[in-house]
């Protein structure tokens, strides 16, 4: 799946069929999780840390090292959770673009981690012609992160803050939006609707059906909110849900429920 216009060939390889220049970790792991699978491994998770030769404008290649990680019989969720964990690590963050998604991942199921204009990774799913080509027999959730990139970046400072010992309040709305338009982007944008009261704020429910117009499907957040210095009144939850349907009627969302 990978396109081989990005590539550099060796002259003289030392084995005849191991003559170009990798630009991903990824074939030689999915052999590997193929082998696994032929000698009836149920459950196969492999990670590895090299360098990747992708062609550049100059003389010499981009050299860059690269994490990737594959898990047989694993989805999104999976591959999420490690970019999660990897992420907290670091104090490094990006944001989920799936209107850049690199050959070979699954076009619905994947997403580049994108920092502005610099794309720091891929996160998501192998694509399912491509696991069939190689006669793999389930799903293979895949993360790969730039190290080169990765390590460069600084780190967010983390400062501790007063634990807020008032009560939480649950907000849940739901949207109705193009498919065009990422639930990323409606998160990113209730996220700043809400305000400094929000606390936390997570996708729960995708709708595509007859209740809502076709070409569009319905996002589902559950935005858990807290006043800062007080109890939260009912016209404060009121305030942000004002907000957040100003905020999300700016990317073209239309609240459909509370």
């Amino acid at each position: 799946g990978l396109s081989e216009e990005n590539s550099l060939r060796i002259l003289n390889p030392l084995v005849a069929d191991e003559s170009i220049l990798r630009t991903s970790l990824r074939p030689g792991l999915l052999k590997a999780v193929r082998y696994n699978q032929s000698h009836r491994a149920p459950r196969i998770a492999l990670f590895e840390i090299g360098h990747v030769y992708p062609k550049g404008d100059q003389v010499l290649p981009d050299e860059t090292e690269q994490l990737c990680i594959l898990v047989a019989n694993a989805d999104v969720d999976t591959a999420l959770q490690q970019w999660s964990v990897i992420s907290d690590a670091l104090s490094i963050g990006a944001l989920l673009d799936q209107g850049k998604v690199p050959l070979g991942l699954h076009s619905t199921r994947s997403a580049s981690l994108s920092r502005g204009k610099t794309i720091l990774g891929v996160v998501g799913e192998i694509d399912p012609a491509v696991l069939s080509r190689l006669g793999i027999e389930s799903r293979v959730s895949v993360l790969e992160i730039n190290l080169t990139l990765a390590l460069t970046e600084q780190p967010k400072i983390v400062q501790a803050s007063e634990i807020n010992r008032f009560p939480t309040n649950d907000l849940d709305l739901a949207f109705i939006v193009d498919e065009s338009v990422t639930a990323a982007s409606l998160q990113r944008a209730l996220r700043q609707g809400a305000g400094k009261r929000l606390v936390s704020i997570d996708l729960f429910d995708v709708y595509r059906g007859t209740a809502i117009p076709e070409g569009t499907r319905s996002l589902a957040f559950r935005l858990r909110l807290q006043e800062i210095g007080g109890t939260m009144t009912d016209a404060h939850v009121a305030d942000v849900l004002a907000a957040c349907v100003v905020a999300a009627e700016k990317i073209g969302g239309t609240l459909r429920s509370s």
